[in-house]
């Protein structure tokens, strides 16, 4: 189409049009495009025109060349538009904001304030060395402006060093006070914090955070976030909670006062494992109830408490066996430290109780299989006999179905339900994906597989993970093209390195290769990993590991937080007196 029109006009007119679609291109189109009009010497002209969307899968190789007037139409797609840059990877994320850095002449000096809002939500992925060089009256007057950015660890660890700086809130700081000027260290200003919060400032702080993490932007930027960072975020919230209701107050006052029991408001502002147990199961049962469904869906509660609140659930309601069908479906995670003879006698006959134990992703694959059984049990069916709702609503329960019994499905109905089953990270067996892949490479559903084209692997998701090895090795570019990186993490290590030859992998798009997981990486030979780099790092110069490139000591992740957090909600127009 572009060949056949070859002028900036009608290439243009085609741009806006791909630009506007309401859905997002997939990655092969986006790579087309870009290869094609990369081609064109009125190229310039066009880079304007692209979008945000289409102009980020531009490679980094090709990037790092451009002069300063189309670096500069980059980075102001990127600022008008930042969500598509925020759904990159971490390192591509680094690296494009590293060379647009370098080429506008960014990488010396003091980062200005004119500086950092130029670069919009790309501002700290600007590498360390740089972010460290911020403007500390900029970054004293602008906290709020500034926490609302995604921080990775390094940048938190810096926040939290900045923040004890002299001349941010460490001991040369004024506070003014009716006797004038008064200077403080940080554990100062946190205890002069304690005295004047209270559990309402507490929960309009709570809900910042809350309303930030459900926004598109603060999704996005905890897309990135590894497990180990979010549990520092949630333990830092706790702390904050506990500590100023005085749950870790030491001494006789936190022994003598009663346990403070939450409201179901309460736990909504805040979060449900942010509190103690004690004053979650003091909870009045009217109220607890009302809170149910709230509380299984927190992922942060330890085994021990799970049972201690799953003990609480069964003094209102009696034994598991009782349940309705309306409790099962609220217990969420408090449904994992059922035993196996309980989750056996649960009455699962009721989809919206299926479907809410198998959005729980921690079960055990002992509890997966007697789940199974459970629903089996409840809704007289067979598994020939499960249709693609019921399918659905299994979710990781899938993982459930024993090998031999998954060659026994309805294979249309789960060709129906693949859509779904395929977009989660499915903790089946690799003989279990490969019955899956089975009943989809029927007559009756999608064929064989060799004859499959790249809408098929992008409808299957992580089920194409269990894509036969003869299979695998013989796709070609657009079939790899279609699996997503989900699917792609999902490989057993021994089976990628078989499969995918060093042709094959520099087939890989950025996402699918960045998707290949260290125990895959350690499978590969030289020639592998060779390639596996050419998608990762096209680049000619020498690819830079940013893994725990920290410049100095941190705060502990709780104290950081809790410092910035607590120093914006009370400096950025929060009145003391209200």
């Amino acid at each position: 189409l572009f060949l056949s029109r070859p002028s900036v006009s009608s290439i243009s007119t085609i741009l806006t049009f791909l630009r506007d679609l309401p859905v997002d291109l997939h990655t092969s189109v986006k790579k087309c495009i870009n290869e094609e009009l990369y081609s064109f010497n009125f190229f310039p002209e066009l880079l304007g025109k692209l979008g945000s969307q289409i102009a980020l899968e531009i490679s980094v190789s090709t990037i790092k060349n451009f002069p300063v007037d189309m670096m500069n139409t980059l980075k102001r797609m990127i600022v008008g538009a930042p969500l598509y840059f925020l759904r990159l990877p971490n390192i591509k994320q680094v690296l494009l904001v590293d060379k647009i850095v370098q080429r506008l002449g960014m990488h010396t000096g003091e980062f200005s304030k004119d500086e950092f809002e130029s670069l919009g939500a790309m501002a700290t992925f600007v590498v360390d060395e740089i972010f460290v060089q911020i403007n500390r009256q900029y970054f004293v007057e602008n906290i709020e402006y500034i926490r609302s950015f995604c921080f990775d660890k390094n940048k938190k660890e810096i926040v939290g060093r900045i923040l004890q700086e002299n001349a941010t809130f460490g001991y040369e700081i004024g506070w003014t006070s009716p006797a004038g000027s008064i200077k403080l260290n940080s554990e100062s200003i946190i205890l002069i914090i304690l005295m004047l919060m209270t559990q309402e400032r507490i929960e309009k702080l709570f809900l910042g955070q809350q309303k930030w993490e459900s926004s598109e932007f603060g999704a996005l930027c905890q897309q990135n976030t590894d497990a180990s960072d979010l549990r520092a975020v949630f333990e830092s919230q706790q702390f904050t909670l506990q500590h100023f209701l005085g749950f870790l107050r030491p001494g006789k006052l936190s022994r003598i006062t009663p346990t403070l029991v939450p409201s179901c408001e309460s736990l909504r502002a805040t979060r449900p494992s942010a509190w103690s147990v004690d004053s979650l199961t003091s909870m009045p049962a009217e109220a607890f109830v009302n809170c149910l469904e709230l509380i299984g869906q927190e992922p942060f509660f330890t085994p021990y408490e799970l049972t201690l609140l799953l003990n609480k659930v069964k003094q209102i309601y009696g034994p598991a066996s009782s349940f309705s069908p309306s409790v099962v479906a609220q217990l969420g995670y408090l449904a994992v430290r059922l035993t196996d003879d309980e989750l056996s006698r649960l009455a699962l006959s009721d989809l919206r109780a299926v479907s809410a134990l198998g959005q729980v992703d921690t079960w055990s694959p002992r509890q997966l299989s007697v789940l199974f059984g459970s629903v089996l049990n409840s809704t007289k069916l067979t598994a020939s006999k499960l249709d693609s709702n019921t399918l659905v609503a299994l979710g990781y329960i899938v993982c459930g179905i024993k090998t031999a019994d998954m060659t026994a499905l309805n294979p249309v109905e789960f060709s129906k339900a693949v859509l779904w089953i395929g977009r989660i990270n499915l903790p089946c067996s690799e003989q279990q994906l490969g019955s899956l892949v089975g009943l989809l490479s029927q007559a009756a559903t999608f064929g064989p597989i060799s004859s499959w084209g790249p809408e098929v692997f992008m409808e299957i998701g992580s089920v194409a993970a269990g894509i036969p090895d003869m299979s695998l090795s013989s796709l070609v570019k657009e079939q790899i093209e279609g699996m997503t990186p989900l699917a792609i993490s999902l490989i057993p290590p021994a089976k990628f390195s078989v499969v995918f030859s060093p042709d094959q992998i520099r087939m890989f798009s950025y996402d699918q290769a960045a998707a290949v997981t260290s125990s895959q990486r350690q499978a590969l030979s030289s020639m592998q990993l060779t390639a596996l780099s050419m998608v990762l790092t096209p680049w000619e110069d020498k690819p830079v590991d940013f893994r725990g490139r920290s410049t100095g000591l941190s705060l502990q992740p709780a104290a950081s937080v809790l410092f910035l957090g607590l120093l914006s909600f009370f400096l950025s127009g929060h009145s003391l007196l209200h």
